[in-house]
């Protein structure tokens, strides 16, 4: 959820959510690539959202209250939604009891809201339904031609996406998915914070191409192919959805300051001949704000310039959207084969040359040289959920179509929307565009806690469960109360937030500040809950940051207050 932009792209509705208040929003100039994942990139973190549907703060009244005061809110509840900075944005909340139903708060219940990036609630959900959490992705690397006894392949190497969204790149020695708090997905959004995993994203790859070479092919005569027909083509805020990702078609710019003045040193990952990095970023006084533009006008070349303060925090990241997926994922391919012993012949940089591929069916009864499995899905949601990883959550929608012999988002949407309303919702108060959580994506309080619900008594749960950022233990919940708070371990929940501006940049509007998971109080009771707060005029950050910590601590009261 971008800052401001027409899409809500929540790279990380926790990303703004978590940072501190003396974070600075990054508002990217240059190519649309790059403004296109930094303005999308805080959304869910910040983003910006349509306007969402009308109603009153007037409590309403859902069948499924128990509790002749459930519409009287806790004096925590209170403080914030009747504070000043909140004048004028509409409010929806609902707190129940998971075991008795019992409604504990309420406040328009039955209100479409905004719900930005706690859309992945239902996304990740509905494919941990859909595919298991235990599914794994297998890419495979075939063969078209033989190999000669010197190791010569008389044709072409293909490598079948099946949307693994890791690719190897984040995996840990035990299999496991590294999460950092703050994702390099959004490292554009809130500028300074993001965090590098230490895994070499290239890994994936060069155990592929390892496999290539043990299985006697020494040299491609052909050409390498990215098989990436797995759905139709799909792009959401100026980004492919892609089912071959490497490090989330992503180049990491790492920028390190020097003495005031200086110029700042710049590196980037993975390195690479498919793009040359050039930059000219100037070091400014400790305490300024970063400014980083990347420009590509010209083709291979990512031109880094602006400045970078003393004292910040090195390296920064800065993340540079490559324009074409495919053509990186096949040159990187051709550089690990390169790196395993593997020569060839084509060119490794241009376009993948998907026209040379084979008709689907005939490449599935090609010879397998290689194949990458994935950890768990389980570990896929929990990348997701925790870092609200946009481009995760855009391909569940199209895995579940998939898996349903169909080949588009709007056909995995009816799928997770099938599914929000088999959990109970009413389906009037649910609109679902997208997996991630664009602006046009709304719920009510009463169907999102309808759905948290039915998730307790499924065979997934815990995987579902574990996916959740933790109130002040990690992702982006991990800033949002005190370290001392009571409410710390006690909340699992899913972040969002949408950020509206003008066409100059400036903000003006949260759209929409969310969250809903769980509660797990000091009785033994688990609760589910969900709070929206829409269409809020603002002007800062720190506003966006404040509302980020006033729900973290409208969570914290429910716990306190049972």
């Amino acid at each position: 959820m971008g800052i401001v932009s027409g899409h809500d792209r929540d790279p990380s509705p926790a990303r703004a959510e978590e940072s501190p208040k003396t974070a600075s929003v990054h508002y990217a100039r240059g190519s649309a690539n790059t403004s296109g994942r930094a303005l999308a990139g805080v959304t869910a973190a910040l983003l910006l959202a349509g306007a969402c549907s009308s109603g009153s703060n007037d409590a309403a009244k859902p069948s499924n209250s128990s509790s002749p005061s459930a519409e009287v809110l806790s004096p925590g509840l209170r403080k914030v939604i009747d504070s000043p900075d909140y004048k004028g944005g509409k409010w929806a909340l609902l707190v129940v009891d998971t075991k008795s139903g019992k409604t504990i708060y309420q406040l328009n219940t039955q209100t479409p809201m905004a719900s930005a990036s706690t859309t992945k609630l239902n996304s990740v959900s509905a494919g941990l339904d859909g595919l298991g959490a235990d599914h794994r992705f297998r890419t495979p690397v075939l063969r078209s031609g033989e190999v000669s006894p010197s190791g010569d392949l008389a044709g072409n190497l293909i490598m079948v996406g099946q949307g693994d969204l890791t690719l190897g790149g984040r995996t840990k020695p035990d299999g496991s998915i590294d999460v950092e708090n703050f994702d390099h997905t959004d490292a554009n959004a809130i500028v300074g914070f993001a965090t590098l995993t230490p895994e070499d994203p290239l890994a994936g790859l060069n155990q592929m191409a390892t496999q290539v070479a043990s299985s006697g092919v020494k040299r491609v005569k052909g050409d390498v192919l990215l098989d990436e027909r797995l759905w139709d083509p799909v792009t959401i805020g100026d980004v492919p959805i892609t089912p071959i990702s490497v490090n989330d078609n992503l180049i990491d710019l790492m920028i390190t300051p020097g003495a005031p003045g200086a110029a700042a040193t710049v590196t980037s990952r993975p390195e690479t001949a498919a793009f040359r990095v050039e930059a000219q970023v100037t070091t400014t006084p400790a305490g300024t704000a970063p400014d980083i533009t990347t420009d590509d006008a010209e083709s291979g070349v990512v031109k880094v310039t602006g400045t970078v303060n003393a004292d910040a925090k090195a390296p920064l990241v800065h993340v540079y959207q490559v324009p074409d997926p495919a053509a990186f994922a096949r040159t990187l391919f051709i550089e690990a084969l390169q790196r395993a012993g593997v020569s060839v012949d084509a060119q490794p940089l241009g376009p993948n040359p998907a026209p040379q591929l084979p008709p689907s069916a005939d490449v599935a009864r090609l010879p397998k040289v290689g194949e990458l499995e994935s950890p768990a899905f389980s570990e896929t949601a929990k990348l997701i959920n925790k870092v609200s990883h946009n481009l995760g959550a855009a391909m569940i929608p199209l895995l579940l179509a998939v898996k349903n012999g169909q080949r588009t988002n709007q056909a995995g949407m009816e799928i997770v929307s099938s599914f929000v309303q088999k959990a109970g919702a009413d389906p009037t108060q649910v609109h679902l565009v997208d997996g991630e959580g664009t602006p046009e994506n709304r719920i009510s309080a009463d169907a999102q806690v309808k759905v948290l619900r039915y998730l307790v008594d499924r065979p997934y749960f815990k995987a579902f469960f574990d996916s959740t950022p933790v109130i002040g233990v990690d992702g982006s919940l991990k800033n949002v109360v005190p370290p001392d708070d009571p409410a710390v371990g006690h909340v699992s929940a899913k972040t969002g937030t949408n950020v509206g501006g003008d066409a100059n940049g400036n903000i003006t509007q949260l759209k929409s500040k969310a969250l809903a998971g769980y509660v797990d109080t000091k009785g033994g009771k688990r609760l589910a809950f969900a709070l929206y707060v829409n269409d809020v005029p603002i002007t800062s950050q720190e506003q966006i940051l404040k509302a980020n910590n006033d729900l973290g601590a409208m969570a914290s009261s429910i716990y306190s207050d049972q």
